[in-house]
Parts: C-alpha cells; sequence; structure tokens
C-alpha cells in the first residue's frame, strides 16, 4: 500500500479490493531488482547475481575488459568442460579478480591470454565472445 486509506475495508486494503469483485491494480514506475507479488496470498521471490564492482579509478578500457571477460565466461558454460575450458575459465577469473581487486590486470597475464584465445584453435575461439576479449586486452595493453 503506498498511499491512501490504511482502515480495514478501506482504499487500498485487501478486504475492500475483495469485496468489490476486481482485483486493484500494480503500477511500478521504476525497479532495479527485487519482486512484487499482489493479493492476499501472492510470494514473491528475487535471485540476484551481483559482480564486484571494480574499483572507481579503473579507466574505461580496463572496464570493458572486465566486461567482455565476463560475457565469455558466461558463454563458455555452453560448451563442453575440457583441460582448455577449465584453464581459459581460471585465466579469466583471475583478470577478473584482478581488475575487481585492483582496477588493473597483470600486463603479463593478459597477453598470454590475448596470444591463447587469437588462435583460435579450441572452441573457445569461435565464440564471439572471445574475440571481444582479444580486442578489448589489446585495448588495454596499448
Amino acid at each position: 500500500m503506498t498511499s491512501g486509506d490504511a482502515r480495514p475495508g478501506g482504499a487500498g486494503s485487501d478486504e475492500h479490493d475483495a469485496g468489490a469483485g476486481a482485483g486493484g491494480g500494480v503500477h511500478i514506475g521504476s525497479m532495479s531488482g527485487g519482486a512484487i507479488a499482489t493479493g492476499k496470498h501472492g510470494q514473491a521471490t528475487s535471485t540476484s547475481y551481483t559482480y564486484n564492482a571494480p574499483p572507481q579509478q579503473t579507466d574505461e578500457a580496463t572496464r570493458a575488459l572486465l566486461e567482455a571477460v565476463r560475457a565469455l565466461r558466461t558463454d563458455m558454460r555452453v560448451l563442453a568442460a575440457t583441460d582448455e575450458t577449465r584453464d581459459v575459465d581460471g585465466e579469466l577469473g583471475e583478470v577478473e579478480g584482478e581488475i575487481t581487486r585492483t582496477g588493473r590486470a597483470d600486463p603479463d597475464r593478459l597477453a598470454r591470454l590475448r596470444d591463447r584465445l587469437e588462435t583460435g584453435a579450441t572452441a573457445i575461439g569461435l565464440l564471439a565472445s572471445a574475440a571481444t576479449v582479444v580486442q578489448a586486452a589489446a585495448q588495454v595493453l596499448g
């Protein structure tokens, strides 16, 4: 209830709405996350996944790299697990962790990851998000 008469049977109460034979309306102007349920027995569940944000001083190129790394890790879930996918996911996880902790990625690690993805010798190289990581890494490395 956002406003109105809070007395039983008043405007906006379940008792009033149930007696009227018509459900009340719900208007949400803006919502980010969360869940809403209406009615006497309504239930709502919200499940959200949040990523650690990088430090505020993180430059735009590194932020773009972080976004690309996360996208590739998500896309890789469709691939069959192999030693290669586990190794690359581990490297991606290291890069992601470095960026979220320090706002930077180790240049040597990033160069190795870029080289590994550029070869395209595995199924990972076929994912469009792998090319995005390669491009973002090149921007960060200069």
